[in-house]
């Protein structure tokens, strides 16, 4: 299904099928990654990319590969890798479900093999579908850990969480949180030394894939940062959309208000990307101090939240994305409300208005079956660590996404939500076969 869906992209629409806004970025570092290796220009730390662009390493030699071994079709090669990496996600998601509850194995599998945002952005050259294998990855081995702790259980948890930091660096406070939620745990149960000291050895690899990040950035651009989006994410994003939340100012308005006090006070931005992300970094504290309050801060978060939760994933989809129509973000609105209605209703295109509604209404219907399976998996004592951990990571990415809203955001999500969607059906379909039996007997 994901290579029908990428194919019939690239067939009708070329390359840019396959691209969305970032896209073009990872399509391009990668053409430019592939080219220095034919030309024997990588040395040293610029194997593990290069520190200037958005990507982490492993992210950056799994789509340099593509390129590397399929010129130019390297765009429809890395989609169909994807596509392969998602339905890799769909067996885990079969694996996990069955472990709950062996009823839930195969309507959560056909959940997440329908599941329109793991198709979507399958066929789109982003991040996430890699690293959603990772994180299900890890679930799936936090899942055998409770059943059987043993070392090499231990050990592929640590290399699953490390091949996910260096996908997204973002997801490494969770790791170190799973890992020590586990240790926790593991000490209450009076597990052995070595069950303990394995899981230690977990965090340390962890640890040493951030140390590689750290020691590339320094090696390339002087500094042992993580990353150098902190500054734009913080300056570009999350003041302006608190600002929105609190006075109303426009988006564009309080994007560009920042840039300006940053020139204002470093002058022209600096050609380091990480000592730009500094300064933008400086320049939002003070916003965040002085301009913003904590209210408004909350309500993005929240406005956010919501909107990554309940907006439909075909909206993302370059044939559906590109449809002439006015952007959320540049969407006026005296409230909230009143900008999402705006958005749905007055976007000047028709068809982009009823795709949305549809796709809303029919999100909403998974969300109440997924309402259902969590009450009925949170009925069994025995699922409540499960539970534990899977809602660690729903309410970590949500925090960690903040008021940014986009389908492709809750991608890592939706594995769980396929869990749920199979258990919400196996609870309704038991539910009914009860009041049949009675409504049979009764007589």
């Amino acid at each position: 299904m994901r290579w029908t869906y990428a194919l019939l992209l690239y067939a009708t629409l070329g390359e840019s099928g396959l691209e969305g806004v970032d896209s073009i970025v990872f399509v391009g570092e990668a053409r430019q990654f592939a080219t220095a290796i034919r030309d024997g220009l990588i040395h040293g730390s610029h194997w593990l990319g290069d520190a200037a662009s958005n990507t982490m390493p492993l992210y950056q030699v799994l789509t340099g590969g593509c390129f590397l071994l399929f010129g130019h079709l390297g765009p429809i090669a890395d989609a169909l890798t994807q596509g392969a990496t998602d339905s890799a996600t769909c067996v885990l998601v079969f694996l996990i479900a069955r472990s709950l509850d062996v009823r839930l194995g195969v309507p959560s599998a056909i959940a997440a093999i329908f599941n329109p945002t793991q198709i979507v952005m399958s066929g789109l050259i982003y991040t996430d579908t890699q690293f959603t294998l990772f994180v299900v990855l890890s679930i799936f081995l936090v899942q055998r850990w409770f059943r059987s702790p043993s070392f090499g259980h231990a050990a592929m948890l640590g290399v699953s969480l490390a091949c996910a930091v260096l996908t997204r660096v973002s997801i490494a406070p969770w790791a170190f949180a799973v890992i020590g939620l586990l240790l926790a745990m593991s000490a209450w149960q009076r597990r052995s030394l070595s069950q303990l000291a394995a899981l230690v050895g977990a965090a340390t690899m962890v640890s040493l894939s951030l140390a590689v990040i750290s020691v590339r950035n320094h090696d390339q651009y002087g500094s042992y940062a993580l990353s150098a989006q902190t500054g734009e994410h913080v300056a570009w994003w999350i003041v302006p959309l608190a600002r929105e939340m609190q006075d109303r100012t426009p988006y564009a308005v309080a994007a560009k208000e920042m840039n300006d006090r940053a020139i204002q006070r470093y002058g022209a931005p600096s050609p380091n990307r990480f000592e730009q992300s500094r300064r933008l970094q400086e320049v939002a504290a003070d916003a965040l101090r002085n301009d913003l309050k904590l209210s408004a801060l909350i309500k993005s978060w929240a406005s956010g939240a919501f909107i990554n939760l309940v907006s439909p994933a075909h909206l993302v989809s370059p044939p559906v994305s590109r449809l002439p129509r006015t952007g959320f973000y540049d969407t006026p609105g005296a409230s909230f409300a009143e900008k999402v209605f705006n958005y749905a209703f007055r976007s000047g295109n028709p068809t982009y208005s009823w795709l949305l509604i549809a796709g809303t209404l029919g999100l909403l219907v998974l969300r109440l079956i997924q309402a259902i399976g969590l009450v009925s998996l949170a009925r069994q004592r025995s699922n409540w660590p499960s539970l534990l951990f899977a809602g660690s990571w729903i309410l970590f990415l949500l925090l960690l996404n903040g008021p940014i809203a986009s389908p492709k955001y809750r991608l890592p999500l939706e594995p769980l939500f396929d869990i749920l969607i199979g258990a919400g059906c196996v609870a309704i379909w038991s539910w009914r076969r009860g009041t049949g039996a009675k409504q049979t007997a009764a007589p």
